[in-house]
This record gives structure tokens, C-alpha cells and sequence, in this order.
């Protein structure tokens, strides 16, 4: 019967589609670790119906969290390397990174917290720029870009004085790398 339901049924589909496309990312940038698609997660699921009796234990076990959990030290050592879950911004705040299927993977974050940094973070290693949603206070995007510095250097001047009529209470300065807020 669990099978028949699927797994969605039995963890948030959104969070499903976002490890299987943090694996698929962390195998094509060569991190030895085990897929996690549609035939994975049907497989882990028939493995956790054992010793359960009823939707809710299942559930309770989560799919995810026991896909996690079963993968070997070194596999789970090399996906948070290689595609990690969170990222450190210039403020010191950890961003959550964002893995969509058929998309780079993203973080979105206000432009206050890239104040210092003359790039963005990097995935793989250094060699995958993160797609970077710079949010005004309001948070909405007002810029989307792999190119920080390209960024500060063409953009943020003539954006800075829109943000600084709307937003007067927080700090602009007209140099961001330098991280003086």
C-alpha cells in the first residue's frame, strides 16, 4: 500500500526533489554518492516498511532524513562538500543553498549579507559559482548573478541610490567590498 501511495506521500515532495537534485549535482561533479531518484526512493521506501504498521511511523522515519542517514560516512563526506546543504555569506549568516532539477543551484540572500565579499561562494570545489538572489530589505530580488564583482563594479552604483531613497535606514556605502556596512 505504501508503494501504491508513492513516496511523496510519505515526506514533503519538495524536499524529495531538492536531495535528489543535491545528489544528481554532487555526481556530476564527481562525489562518489548514491542516487537518490524515483527508483531509490521506492526502493528505500519498501525497506522502511519493515517493522512499521501503519503511514504515520512511515512518515515519522522520513525519507530524506533516512536516505541521509543510510548513505556510508565518506558519501555523506563528499555531498556536503561537493554540494553542501548551507553556505557561509560575508555576514557570517549561513545561507540555505537551493537545488532545483535542470537549474543551477542558488542562494537567495539580502544584498546586505554579500557587504565584504568580492565574490560569491563557490561549489564543487571552487569550481561552480552559486547563483546568487540578492534580496532588498523587502525581500524581493533586485539583481540575480553569478558575478559578484561584475555586480559591484556596474550595478550596484545606480541601484545603491534607488535602495537608499527607499530604504533609508539601512546602510548603503558606496564601496561593498570593503564590508563596511
Amino acid at each position: 500500500a505504501a508503494l501504491a501511495a508513492g513516496p511523496a506521500a510519505f515526506d514533503d515532495p519538495a524536499a524529495l526533489a531538492a536531495c535528489e537534485a543535491r545528489a544528481a549535482f554532487a555526481r556530476a561533479h564527481g562525489a562518489d554518492v548514491p542516487a537518490f531518484a524515483e527508483v531509490e526512493q521506492r526502493e528505500l521506501l519498501a525497506a522502511l516498511c519493515a517493522g512499521r504498521r501503519s503511514f504515520a511511523e512511515l512518515r515519522e522515519a522520513g525519507l530524506v532524513s533516512s536516505w541521509l542517514a543510510g548513505i556510508a560516512p565518506a558519501a555523506r563526506a563528499a555531498l556536503e562538500r561537493v554540494a553542501p546543504e548551507r553556505v557561509e555569506l560575508a555576514s557570517g549568516r549561513r545561507a540555505r543553498v537551493e537545488y532545483v532539477a535542470g537549474q543551477p543551484p542558488f542562494v537567495a540572500a539580502f544584498l546586505q549579507d554579500f557587504f565584504g565579499a568580492v565574490e560569491g561562494p563557490r561549489l564543487a570545489a571552487g569550481r561552480e559559482p552559486l547563483v546568487l538572489h540578492l534580496l532588498a530589505p523587502n525581500r524581493r530580488p533586485v539583481q540575480v548573478t553569478t558575478d559578484l564583482a561584475g555586480f559591484w563594479e556596474r550595478h550596484y552604483p545606480a541601484l545603491r541610490r534607488q535602495l537608499m531613497r527607499r530604504y533609508p535606514r539601512h546602510a548603503w556605502p558606496a564601496d561593498p567590498r570593503s564590508g563596511h556596512r
